[in-house]
């Protein structure tokens, strides 16, 4: 049985990550004790993690741990980069000295306003964030290390994940949240456009990565389609049949935001993977999933 440590296991990605990969042994790594954890963790920060804390005979890390709050990475630079890079390395390290394979989640951030509207891995980077840029220095990093060292490592550029136990930051769960507890939905900009890919589809796309990906490899992990934040809310309006209106606030809105982008996900699918919920399902499942948290 292949052993596998999980940064992050406890996160979002990580927690619907741990369903998919039962086959394995696994260990997870935390800042704090998770007293459900389905898994062995180890309580470490990443910022301070190295080979004397994690198990020897290692077959592959799968880095999910991040600083992924774009306003609080804004707000707190140095803090960022300090779990975003040097976190990443401090794993990179651990990679090295065990000669494994390395999964790398990054973010479609990091193509920051491309003038292009379907985007492929190959296309330039242009980080416009604190966050999208930490992530960027996260993936030269694991470059460097595959071309430096022969590491068998793996970039996943995730654009905008939603599902269960999605943090209270992300669009759809304060959407979800205003839609049901507030008279108004007050959010910033609703018409960027944003490629939505449901968490079961995106964790599903690393364990094909980690099964059959080798060498030094990119990927792009979404649906292909884009849908404005107006056009979420009308998908929960209708789900949720509610009256409840929208309002956009301008001091709400972030600069640093593309005004459109869609995934070009072709070279995972050569993979075999393809995304199989539509928005729409999707939405129904998360908002499913709201109420099971908030009334049990």
């Amino acid at each position: 049985m292949k052993k596998i440590l999980i940064s992050g296991h406890s996160g979002f990605v990580g927690t619907n990550l741990l369903n998919f990969l039962d086959e394995y042994d696994l260990t997870g790594i935390s800042n704090v004790n998770i007293k459900s954890s389905k898994i062995p963790q180890i309580k470490k920060d990443i910022r301070f993690i190295t080979s004397e804390d994690v198990p020897r005979n290692l077959d592959c890390i799968i880095h999910l741990a991040a600083m992924t709050d774009v306003k609080l990475c804004q707000d707190n630079p140095k803090l960022c980069y300090e779990i975003n890079v040097l976190g990443t390395q401090n794993l990179l390290e651990i990679a090295r000295t065990q000669k494994i394979k390395f999964i790398f989640l990054s973010t479609s951030h990091v193509y920051g306003d491309s003038s292009k509207q379907k985007i492929s891995e190959s296309d330039p980077k242009n980080p416009t964030s604190i966050y999208s840029t930490s992530k960027l220095a996260g993936e030269l990093l694991c470059e460097s290390y595959s071309k430096s060292y022969g590491l068998d490592i793996s970039i996943i550029r995730l654009f905008s994940v939603y599902g269960p136990n999605e943090p209270s930051y992300k669009v759809t769960s304060e959407m979800i949240s205003q839609l049901l507890n507030k008279k108004i939905v007050r959010l910033g900009n609703l018409s960027p456009k944003r490629d939505f890919i449901y968490i079961q589809d995106a964790v599903l796309a690393i364990k094909i990565i980690l099964e059959k990906s080798r060498g030094f490899n990119s990927y792009n992990i979404g649906s292909e389609k884009s849908h404005s934040i107006m056009d979420l809310y009308n998908i929960l309006k209708k789900i949720t049949s509610s009256s409840t209106p929208i309002k956009s606030i301008k001091s709400n809105s972030r600069k640093y935001d593309a005004k459109d982008i869609i995934s070009n996900s072709s070279k995972i699918k050569k993979l075999g993977w393809k995304p199989k919920i539509t928005l729409e399902e999707g939405m129904a499942l998360t908002l499913q999933w709201y109420f099971n948290k908030l009334f049990f």
